[in-house]
């Protein structure tokens, strides 16, 4: 694949440190900071961290004239400089940035700083860091196409639609398909004449530009596909035409580039609101595509090798060595790691902090310590605990025998919390914490209310991320529980966008406390990109494929929360091939996400046949757990573990003692055969 970075090209080949890969030679001498080398550069610093990349083979300045890469970051007001360090391993310069430049949080930009502001004296260079210069833990901040670059020849400008994300202003308006924007575009097929469209609605005028330029590669042999340009009226501006005739159909084992003339697409100086690639083929698989562009000139052949490197495109690569090491959990490859170790969740929600009572529930019959220990007997391993704003303040509690819990008797809600939290851990039990109403009474919509404001909200999280941060098992907070109603995904709206907030609490979440989760619910329905199913509340994930989430990768787990007929009949459970209709639609809303994403859903379950439940219920749950095994979704939390769950019961019978044994050997099939 071609390394493209969207400005001026180079006469010479460029020196590349990064390019979706540590270049060879180079290696990592980062300091007081996480590093994660995915198709990405993952820079979370603390305190005067920095990210060094070192090489033991000099570069000559002469060759050189600047110092280019890209960076995205987190938040708005980051600072950083960058240094390079000579022969000895000394630093011989430095220049902060951005420097005029502003970071910016949505999109990708591009810095090139010229060679003699870091390197005056022309000394051989053996290393470049960027190091954070507020004295200040930071959340992430990503870098990409880091390369030492010779003089610029001039001449070819580019118009970016696609490099490691979406451009603004482009937008998903693709068919009978799915797509997944990670640092590649990776777009599956469903049958022949699907297809990838990317829509502009302001237009795109293309009098200065002569060549659709993109970078693809074929998930298997035998793919065929052909370019399209949409005019202003949404129209094709000319014919289709089949990437055979531009330098063949993409293959399995290596990126091409493709290049073809405007003119050839009947493009030339018009304004063209859409680019579609178009299955035309017997095969269908995934395509891989990256560097997608309008350029003014073709890349020469010497350009394209000398900057040719091999990507696999995968979005989140494991955890490496400098995150596993300093201990805590992380997500890589769609699993979850806890010091490096590969866990998975076998989860039970236990509610009641988010309730009027202040407390988890089951108290009035029995001692907190020996439910918990039945909940590790049973074969669980996590516990999801509500919580609500008042139950964190130190509200007074109900609903407590103290004879049964002596300990608990002249304790507030939050002091109860960190008895039960401290006892789960001290048993071995992971804690996530669930922000689960806004007024203990009712949910809500967002994630903020008129008597709840955002910045309460995030301070909550921020204080439970801090308060537990001594706890080994301490394994993260679910950031708002089920959006829905007025939420959105991806719209740009900042008072309704669940994406956009997720992105403002989590990276304030991680700047308190660094080896926690962030577990990331869907919403309702939205406005675009979703399927056209019914949707549970926090369970359509659809439109991360649209707009991902900008978070360090490896702190997020996506958490839908999936129900069957017991909790709300959906049209789609009355269907005459139910159940065997659910995998495609668990599909489209979310378990498109397993495997490149860590997927873990929050709540599902019901009564299972028992209590007068559905009897489709049991057709439902079997459905469901066949489906989680065969995705190797290994992790998830069942609701619940309460018998006073009106829709879904407990696992717990109404003595708090007894278990369903139905239940518990549905659940033990699943944590036994899913790996």
């Amino acid at each position: 694949m071609a390394f493209f970075p969207f400005k001026t090209r180079a006469a010479d080949p460029p020196a590349v440190v990064f390019a979706n890969a540590l270049s060879a030679g180079w290696t990592n001498w980062s300091w007081g900071s996480n590093v994660d080398f995915g198709n990405v550069i993952t820079f979370t610093p603390g305190p005067w961290g920095g990210l060094y990349l070192h090489t033991d083979n000099s570069l000559d300045p002469a060759d050189f004239a600047s110092l280019d890469f890209s960076l995205k970051a987190t938040r708005d007001n980051q600072n950083f400089r960058v240094i390079v360090y000579n022969a000895d391993n000394q630093a011989i310069g430095s220049s902060t940035i951005p420097d005029g430049a502003p970071l910016s949080v949505d999109n990708w930009r591009d810095y090139s700083i010229p060679l003699q502001n870091l390197d005056p004296d022309k000394k051989p260079v053996k290393g470049i860091a960027i190091q954070e210069i507020s004295g200040q833990a930071q959340p992430a901040i990503y870098f990409n196409k880091i390369q030492f670059a010779a003089a610029p020849s001039g001449g070819n400008s580019a118009l970016n639609i696609f490099n490691s994300a979406l451009a603004s202003g482009w937008t998903s308006w693709s068919w009978d398909s799915q797509i997944n924007f990670g640092p590649v575009i990776a777009y599956q097929s469903f049958h022949q004449w699907s297809g990838i469209y990317l829509h502009n609605e302001t237009g795109v005028n293309l009098q200065s530009y002569s060549y659709l330029h993109f970078s693809a590669k074929a998930g298997k042999p035998g793919q065929k596909f052909a370019a399209i340009i949409y005019d202003a009226n949404n129209s094709p501006a000319g014919n289709s035409l089949p990437l055979t005739n531009y330098g063949g159909d993409p293959g399995a084992d290596n990126w091409q580039d493709y290049q073809i003339p405007l003119s050839d697409l009947g493009a030339t100086g018009k304004t063209i609101k859409g680019v579609a690639l178009q299955d035309i083929g017997p095969v269908q698989d995934t395509l891989y595509l990256n560097d997608l562009a309008f350029t003014s000139l073709p890349l020469t052949d010497n350009q394209q090798a000398a900057a040719n490197i091999s990507v696999t495109p995968t979005p989140q690569p494991a955890p490496p060595t400098s995150l596993t090491d300093s201990g805590g959990f992380n997500t890589g490859n769609g699993a979850i790691y806890r010091n490096g170790q590969k866990i998975n969740l076998h989860g039970i929600n236990w509610f009641g902090f988010e309730t009027d009572a202040h407390v988890v529930h089951g108290l009035w019959a029995r001692n907190y310590k020996d439910i918990i220990s039945q909940i590790k007997n049973l074969g669980f391993n996590a516990v999801r605990l509500p919580f609500c704003p008042a139950s964190i303040q130190g509200a007074s509690t109900s609903s407590i025998d103290f004879v049964k819990n002596p300990d608990l008797n002249g304790l507030n809600s939050l002091q109860v919390l960190d008895k039960i939290v401290t006892e789960m851990d001290n048993q071995g039990l992971f804690t996530l914490l669930d922000s689960h109403r806004p007024d203990c009474n009712t949910q809500s919509e967002l994630w903020y209310t008129d008597t709840y404001p955002e910045s309460q909200w995030i301070n909550d999280l921020k204080t439970l991320a801090g308060r537990f941060a001594n706890l080994t098992n301490f394994l993260g907070l679910d950031l708002k529980n089920e959006p829905h109603g007025a939420a959105t995904w991806g719209t740009g709206n900042i008072s309704t966008d669940w994406n956009l907030a997720a992105e403002r609490a989590g990276s304030t979440v991680l700047s308190v406390n660094p080896h926690i989760l962030l577990f990331v619910e869907g919403i309702g329905d939205n406005p675009n990109c979703q399927d056209n199913n019914a949707h549970f509340w926090g369970g359509n994930l659809a439109p991360v494929k649209c707009k991902g989430l900008n978070l360090p990768g490896n702190k997020v787990v996506y958490s839908p929360h999936v129900y069957g007929p017991d909790v709300s009949w959906q049209s789609y459970f009355g269907e005459s091939g139910f159940p065997n209709n659910m995998p495609a639609i668990w599909d489209a809303q979310w378990g498109y996400l397993a495997g490149s994403y860590a997927l873990a859903p929050g709540e599902w379950g019901g009564k299972y046949g028992n209590n007068g439940g559905n009897p489709l219920d049991v057709t439902w749950q079997n459905a469901f757990v066949g489906y989680l095994i065969n995705k190797k979704i290994c992790s998830s939390f069942y609701w619940d573990l309460n018998p006073n769950s009106g829709d879904t019961g407990g696992v717990l019978q109404d003595d708090w003692t007894t278990p369903w044994s139905d239940k518990l050997s549905l659940l033990q099939n699943y944590f036994n055969s899913c790996q």
